[in-house]
């Protein structure tokens, strides 16, 4: 019994020493997001940010207004590029006219 008590204070002492100590190993900090890594981090949404901005430029080039239809897809397209934009640099906290700069 003796025996266990011992283990037992030696550790608890020993735990009480690692805690007092602190790490040993310095703690980096996390590297701040660029506009680069959030959109290596994210491919699916560039692929749809992409595939939004060719859908606008082949919308453009229809020979018809399709009734004043095609203006509200273009400007909704637009508002959808933005939206997955804004998704996709949160971790950057940039303004929407710096967002729609962005690539």
């Amino acid at each position: 019994m003796n025996t266990y008590k011992a283990f037992v204070a030696a550790s608890a002492l020993f735990a009480f020493v690692l805690v007092a100590a602190g790490p040993s190993v310095p703690v980096q900090a996390a590297p701040q997001p660029t506009i680069q890594t959030e959109r290596h981090d994210h491919p699916n949404i560039v692929h749809a940010i992409d595939a939004m901005n060719a859908a606008i430029k082949d919308m453009n080039k229809a020979p018809d207004d399709f009734g004043g239809n095609k203006a509200a897809a273009i400007n909704d397209t637009k508002q959808a590029v933005h939206s997955l934009k804004k998704a996709l640099y949160y971790r950057l906290k940039m303004d929407d006219a710096a967002i729609d700069k962005a690539p």
